[in-house]
């Protein structure tokens, strides 16, 4: 018998609706920015798969998480981030670098066409994973989430490292390829082709169907 399981194997879920279950799955939208995701080689499909998905999530009652990326003044940012930015910018000394990301610049408002509703959950962060010091894992577990469809930008950064740091926590990921983008396509197919072997990859015509099939109650 089932009842005899251990609990962990009776919630295991074993087709994609159950791993989708609008009742137990978040949608994140990773980085729709205008410095981020309008920076995405595949913005024009990108975009209305995007909002696709958001639309079936707000129809089934998906919780819907927004990361929004800001980063701190340049004395207080890490090295590995200084580097980053200094590759990014083509400058050899940090005294060199400009502030890229700062709260109120365009770079962090939202994209044209998405804005987060009044429910839907916004968490500002300073790295490349959701789960790295915001409140994230807590909303998730009080609501008895336990997977989480990732779409946004960018597909090898932070949507990559968002799945890893949550299947470390417990949390199943389905990364819908065609609502996801990079810098180039090449990083994108790259990262995709990862995923796929350890993680869920999906479609959004997968996923707003199986969406479809729960109406919010």
């Amino acid at each position: 018998m089932d009842t005899d399981l251990p609990p962990n194997f009776r919630d295991l879920p074993l087709t994609f609706e159950e791993l989708v279950d609008p009742r137990r799955t978040a949608l994140v939208m990773w980085d729709f920015q205008k410095g981020l995701a309008g920076k995405a080689s595949n913005l024009a499909t990108l975009k209305p798969n995007a909002l696709a998905l958001l639309a079936a999530a707000e129809q089934a009652g998906v919780m819907v998480a927004w990361s929004q990326h800001a980063f701190p003044p340049l004395d207080q940012m890490t090295g590995p981030w200084l580097t980053w930015m200094m590759r990014r910018q083509g400058v050899t000394r940090p005294q060199d670098l400009k502030p890229m990301f700062q709260e109120g610049s365009e770079e962090v408002d939202w994209l044209d066409g998405f804005q987060p509703l009044p429910h839907h959950l916004v968490l500002k962060k300073q790295q490349p994973s959701l789960f790295f010091n915001t409140p994230f894992d807590h909303h998730l577990r009080i609501k008895n989430i336990r997977t989480i469809v990732v779409c946004g930008f960018a597909t090898d950064i932070g949507v990559e490292f968002t799945v890893r740091h949550g299947n470390a926590l417990g949390y199943h990921a389905v990364v819908v390829e065609d609502a996801c983008g990079a810098y180039a396509p090449i990083n994108h197919e790259r990262s995709i082709a990862f995923l796929r072997d350890w993680w869920g990859v999906a479609s959004t015509t997968q996923v707003v169907p199986a969406w479809g099939a729960t109406k919010k109650a």
